[in-house]
């Protein structure tokens, strides 16, 4: 699963602007949710109660709205894009994971995965990989105003003809999450695109996000449950 959407290391340290000081930065796991603003997009994710993350992804060019369900590695194992409130057949994916350990492990430094993805979509269509995960260690990680620890994780998949692609993704340690931030589909490595702010509610057009005000629930996955966690 390609989300089209580490690079240098010093870029895991960059700090950049977003929130204003008056800010309060989201803490403890991110069982509310917490929206994380990108150059090119906002993010609303979740921690569930069991553990795997949800994400609804709202692109800036107008273009669908993604919604993924994901381990806490940050490796897919649901996604789907909404057009017109619907999900086309196509673009709606479930993936499984076989390797080493058995199951995929939880992000911490050093951490390392071997195995096979296969992505299977609702209208037919098949994908499979070798894949190969790794977890460096932490660094401090300024989003906005807000500082955490942040794990870049590294994926790397290579198709059946040879073709490899990469994923550059960051764990945020206090938050629980791991967000995305990059690919590529030569085997380079990803150039991250880091997130501008992080907030409890969705960035304002031109502006910072209010504090403080809690996230709507999570839109229900096709096909599945309401992805709300248990506090």
């Amino acid at each position: 699963m390609q989300r089209v959407r580490i690079g240098a290391g010093a870029l895991w340290l960059a700090i950049l602007p977003g929130l204003s000081l008056a800010q309060t930065c989201p803490q403890g796991l991110a069982r509310d949710g917490v929206w994380i603003e990108f150059p090119d997009r906002t993010v609303m994710t979740h921690v569930l109660s069991d553990g795997r993350i949800a994400e609804t992804e709202y692109p800036f060019d107008g273009g669908p709205v993604y919604g993924y369900i994901t381990l806490p590695m940050g490796l897919v194992l649901e996604s789907w894009a909404l057009e017109n409130g619907r999900a086309p057949a196509a673009d709606r994916e479930t993936v499984t994971y076989v390797g080493t350990p058995d199951p995929v492990p939880f992000p911490a430094p050093g951490v390392r995965f071997d195995g096979i993805e296969t992505s299977v979509f609702a209208d037919g269509g098949q994908s499979r990989y070798t894949i190969n995960v790794t977890v460096g260690s932490g660094a401090p990680v300024t989003i906005g105003g807000c500082t955490y620890t942040g794990f870049p994780v590294d994926v790397t998949r290579i198709e059946m003809d040879g073709t490899v692609y990469r994923d550059g993704m960051m764990h945020l340690g206090e938050l629980g999450v791991t967000i995305y931030l990059g690919f590529s589909d030569d085997g380079s490595v990803p150039v991250p695109l880091m997130p501008v702010s992080i907030s409890m509610m969705a960035p304002m057009a031109g502006g910072a996000s209010a504090p403080g005000t809690a996230p709507p629930p999570l839109p229900t996955p096709p096909g599945g449950t309401a992805g709300v966690p248990s506090k």
